[in-house]
């Protein structure tokens, strides 16, 4: 069998084509870093006063638990009167991050809340310090317990 020389530019010209073709394969984002991104954006949600994308991070039977509230609340309904009430009460309210501790499937995260809020016809300026610890599985929330520090909470 021989080999002649269109044969050989034909394969030389094919594998060329097939190699532009082939696109680089993207490194793979760890589970790590899926889970900065989806609390990157929960405190986004948050500062837009974005409910229903708020809510939409929530498994279906997330526990979400905080000192501000008695009992517990559960899933995207749970979500949505807890952040339906926080948005009434203060509807400019910021929450500022200073500190994140992230592993594959929990997030601490520090933060303030500033804000005005409505007692007795005259707004009162407030910062409350915050601390949340998330529980992350398949890029939702599954569990979620924020604690609030009385001593740091200073109407102004």
């Amino acid at each position: 069998m021989t080999i002649t020389l269109r044969r050989i530019l034909f394969i030389i010209l094919a594998t060329a084509i097939a190699a532009c073709n082939n696109q680089p394969e993207k490194p793979a984002v760890s589970q790590t870093e899926q889970s900065k991104q989806l609390i990157d954006e929960h405190f986004r949600y948050l500062n837009d006063h974005d409910l229903k994308s708020l809510i939409g991070q929530y498994a279906d039977k997330a526990k979400i638990t905080t000192s501000d509230w008695d009992g517990e609340s559960y899933g995207p309904p749970g979500a949505d009167q807890i952040f339906h009430q926080l948005f009434y009460v203060s509807p400019d309210a910021k929450y500022l991050v200073d500190n994140m501790i992230n592993t594959d499937s929990t997030v601490v995260v520090e933060y303030d809340v500033v804000g005005l809020k409505e007692k007795v016809n005259s707004p009162i300026r407030y910062d409350l310090r915050n601390c949340s610890i998330f529980k992350i599985k398949n890029n939702k929330i599954v569990a979620e317990a924020t604690y609030s520090n009385a001593r740091l909470y200073h109407n102004r």
